[in-house]
Order: structure tokens, then sequence, then C-alpha cells
């Protein structure tokens, strides 16, 4: 909240109407810009509780929502959810980008499992919730392997919180990438898990497919001011240009 208002703050006593960080809700934002797409297919990775895959449904009633979920411990709160809306669809594995098997880290706090060992700047901001407290072998797949086996042609709509996988998720679907009209995505503009790509990897691999950088949401900042991470969010460049 700190960040969020002196953003605001910044804005009000310098007359400045934008600024490197939108104080804007991203899902309206997305829901505003796709508003005249034909949004019927989208991907949650690393979809926790389900609760950002039931405000994606709210938005766009008419889509089906994939939750990929490799942590065990939300199994039974997602399969409830898909009990009560069949627009919702549970996943359990993680996507990378080949088909197998990886190592799962989970930490005493579940937000920051990953696929990827913490680093210590982790440790700065979670001291606490970095520890690891199990690690198990998970089956992955890749985006494209999934949409052949279930026969899906399109995804809109990509969001992904998966701890330092997103570039590697975003590579194993290469061939989806070509329909999609929006990515938001959990970034890292420092290393915060070991060898986890940042944000100018992904951005650029993301520019290669068509997209353009539309926005930063909520960062977040180390102890002594560095900045860790944020959200962004990338559109197809004719949803800016038409």
């Amino acid at each position: 909240m700190g960040n969020r208002l002196g953003t605001y703050l910044k804005k009000k006593l310098l007359r400045k109407e934008q600024n490197l960080i939108s104080l804007e809700s991203p899902y309206e934002v997305i829901h505003r810009l796709l508003s005249n797409r034909n949004v019927r297919t989208i991907v949650d990775a690393g979809a926790s509780n389900g609760h950002l895959s039931e405000r994606f449904l709210r938005l766009f009633p008419e889509a089906q929502v994939y939750g990929f979920e490799p942590n065990s411990m939300y199994q039974r709160t997602l399969q409830e959810y898909a009990r009560r809306d069949r627009r919702f669809h549970p996943e359990f594995t993680a996507l990378s980008d080949h088909v197998g098997a990886e190592k799962l880290y989970v930490t005493a706090s579940p937000g920051n499992t990953s696929l990827l060992s913490p680093g210590n700047r982790l440790e700065q901001v979670s001291p606490k919730g970095h520890q690891i407290v199990e690690i198990r072998d998970i089956p992955v797949t890749t985006l494209d392997a999934w949409a052949r086996q279930r026969g899906i042609q399109a995804v809109e709509l990509m969001k992904f919180d998966i701890q330092g996988g997103e570039l590697k998720a975003l590579q194993g679907g290469s061939e989806l990438l070509k329909k999609t009209q929006a990515v938001y995505a959990e970034v890292w503009f420092n290393e915060t898990y070991e060898n986890n790509p940042l944000f100018g990897d992904i951005d650029g691999y993301l520019r290669q497919a068509d997209f353009v950088l539309y926005d930063f949401y909520r960062p977040k900042y180390g102890p002594k001011g560095l900045l860790m991470w944020a959200n962004a969010l990338w559109i197809k460049s004719d949803l800016i240009d038409s």
C-alpha cells in the first residue's frame, strides 16, 4: 500500500497523469483491452486457491479457465471449485519448456514455492517464508503439448505467477502465443531465485512474438529499496495500433 500511496501522491503533487507503475487494477485493464475480442480460453498458471481464476470468469463469463497448480496443498480447494463452476478446469501439473519431471521446492510460505531454489534475496524479503520444507518430484508439461492433448486451438489470455518459471512456460507455448492476445505475468528485476530469468529476458521473448509491453503493476521492493519484482502486462501490438 505504501508504494501505491507514494505513486498517487507524486501524481497529485506533480500533476502527472501517468507513472511507470500503474495504479489501475490490472484485471480491469485486461477486461477493457479485450472487451471486443472473443475470449474463450484463459490459462491461469500458478492458480493457488483459484481466486484469480474466479475473477477472470466474472470478467469473461463465456470463457473456460484452466488453472495450473502443482502444489498439492491446493488440490482439494481447486477440485471443489471445479465442481461448483464447470467453466474452471484444474491442472495439477507445472508448466515448463519440456514434458517430463522436475523438482518442486515447497517453501514455508506457499506463495514462494517454485521449480527454482530460493535465493538469498528472497530470504531478505521473506525471512521465514523462503525456507524449503520439502522437495518433491512433479510432472511438468508444455503449453503446446497440453493444448494438443486437450484439443485447444487458442488461448486468448495467459496469466503467470510461477516464481521464476515464467520464461520456460512461455517458451513451451510458442505455438499458442501466436493467437494469444494478452500475457499478464510476474517479472523479476533482480535475481530472487537461483538463476531465475529477469524481466528483460521475458520482454525480449514476447516482443519476438509480436507483443508490446503495456504497463507494470504492484511492485515489490527489498528492505533497502531494491526493486525485486512486479507484475507486467503485454498485449498483441494490434490491440494498440488498430
